[in-house]
This record gives structure tokens, sequence and C-alpha cells, in this order.
């Protein structure tokens, strides 16, 4: 068994305390045996963006003569793209049974798997369990050492398991209705500003919501929607971060292949101004959701932007020349 340690990577201030990552999520596993599950239950399979679906293919056929039942296949940042997507794709896994996790990392000297158990939460996986991991050359070579590694450890239960790769399955993050404007009952209504763990990204929001001329408040982050409704917020500020496309497929938006680029609008000083982002390009967009139904008002204009900071500040500077806002 190998074992690859991750040290953690240096993120920008508000992906290392807003957000999980592939890096920072395989980080809290220790090595481990196989799961003894992974034979007789359900398996999802996280994988590296850049996994194509002749990958997944290969996978999966790999998957099946272990007899390792993988029922679905998303790409690992797509899952982990904000609080809301790691909400909705944790109440997906529950629905499924999911009870193992099979992280498929792409890199230039190959390709990594790690095999760890589910733990039914919406971070995924728990600081300090074990996982068993392998590398190898190709694809191949790896779904055989997790076949040869698998069958000599337990008997293969999983007797119907899918033929066919299940891959692109829709799983909503919003849960009430999406608008394409701003909210204006925010003109009389408290947003919640959720506060980073790291101290000098909240100054740095704090400072950039200096500008923002509604009522707000910084919260801490670790609580609870339902004790912010019942302090009187009605609203409150979330964000995705993904590729281009994945933002803009999570949040409803129409998306096309042909698309290599998406055009956004971006407030780099007080004029607007249009900016190309290719579509493979990580980058933040900003919404606020209703707290009690669900329903998501992202803004007039596509304005995501590829640091927290001014993707922030094109949301609120878009809000206020929406709104008339001074």
């Amino acid at each position: 068994m190998r074992f690859i340690l991750l040290a953690f990577l240096i993120f920008p201030a508000f992906a290392e305390a807003q957000f999980l990552s592939e890096e920072r999520l395989l980080a809290r596993l220790k090595p481990g045996p196989i799961p003894e599950e992974i034979m007789s239950k359900r398996t999802v399979v996280l994988h590296t963006g850049s996994i194509s679906n002749k990958d997944v293919a290969t996978i999966h056929e790999g998957m099946v003569r272990a007899g390792i039942d993988a029922v679905a296949y998303f790409a690992t940042d797509q899952i982990l793209a904000g609080g809301d997507a790691e909400k909705a794709y944790n109440k997906y896994f529950n629905r499924r049974e999911i009870s193992c996790i099979l992280f498929i990392q792409k890199r230039t000297s190959g390709f990594t798997a790690y095999l760890t158990l589910y733990n039914s939460k919406p971070d995924f996986v728990d600081a300090g369990q074990t996982a068993w991991s392998t590398s190898a050359s190709t694809l191949s070579q790896l779904t055989n050492d997790i076949y040869r590694s698998a069958l000599s450890a337990y008997q293969k239960k999983n007797l119907l398991i899918n033929e066919v790769a299940e891959t692109d399955l829709p799983v909503k993050i919003i849960e009430g209705s999406r608008s394409e404007t701003f909210a204006y009952d925010l003109k009389v209504d408290n947003l919640a500003i959720p506060k980073f763990s790291d101290t000098v990204a909240t100054r740095e929001l704090s400072e950039i919501f200096k500008s923002y001329p509604l009522r707000y408040q910084l919260t801490d982050n670790s609580v609870a929607e339902k004790e912010l409704r019942n302090k009187g917020f009605l609203y409150v500020l979330c964000v995705v971060h993904a590729r281009g496309g994945i933002a803009k497929e999570l949040l409803g938006y129409a998306v096309t292949q042909s698309e290599s680029a998406f055009v956004s609008v971006t407030y780099p000083a007080t004029e607007v101004q249009l900016k190309n982002i290719p579509a493979d390009t990580e980058v933040y967009k900003f919404y606020v959701r209703h707290i009690d139904s669900g329903n998501v008002f992202l803004g007039t204009k596509w304005d995501a932007d590829t640091n927290w900071q001014q993707a922030l500040q094109n949301f609120i500077k878009g809000m206020k020349a929406e709104m008339k806002l001074n």
C-alpha cells in the first residue's frame, strides 16, 4: 500500500477560510486498509476536473471488474464549490445511500486513487480517518491495482453493478427559485455576511462592505442559518467557487460545450468593463439567498471574477447601479 502525504498548499485567504478543496480534503486522511464496505455497498467516484469521459469509462470498467458498485461520477471541484453545493451533494449522496468515496487524481506524473468511507456529512470525510491509496502511470494500471487489492482483501458481494458509468447527473444546489436580479427587499431587510476563519480576510471583507449602503452585519461563520433567522436575518450572502463552466451550471445558467470563455461584467474602478475569462479558469460568483424560502438572487449580470475581492465588489457595485443606490 502506498499513501501520499499531501502538504497544505498556499491558497488565497478566502479559499483557505471558506472552501474545502481536493488537496485539503485528502490531507485529512491517514494510511489505512481498503474499507470492507467497498465490496458490498455503494461508492461515489470524485475525480480531478481534467479526467475525460473516456477516462471515466476506463475507470468504470475497472470498478465493474473489481466488484465495486460505483453509482455516480463527479468532478471533485463541482461538489466542493461552496456551502450550498456541499450541502446539496451531501443530501444527494445520503439519498443514494453512498458508503464509500473513491478519489481519483490526474497529475502530469500519472494517477492516484484514494479509497475511504463517506462520513454522511457536508464535509464528506473526517479529519484523521483512514484511506487506502495507490498510484500508477496509467489508468489501466491504477484500476488493476485496485482490482487486485480489493479482491485479495474481501469477498465480492456487489452483484448488480451498472455496466455504464453514471455521469452528468443533475444535482440542484438551489432549493427555491432562481432570479437573475437583485433582492429589492434588502432595502429594508438585514443581510448576514459570514465571517472568515482567517482574520486578515475578515478585515478585508469588512473593508469592502463599507461601500454597501444597506443594512448588514458580519456574523460568525459557525452559526446555523436557523439561528441567523431567529436573530432577524432574512438573507445571507453566498458564493460559488469553481471553474467558470461548473459555476454557471451549478447556478442554473445555460452553458454549451462550445463555449471556451465567458464574458464577465467587472468594476476594476468606477466604470463597468467586460472581461473574457476562460471557461476552465476558477472564478468566484457571489449571490444572495433568502433563508426561509431558499430563493436565490444572482444579480442581473454574470459578474464572476478570478479573485474573491473583485467578484464581491462586482456584485455590490452592480447592485448599487441596478437599484440606484448611493
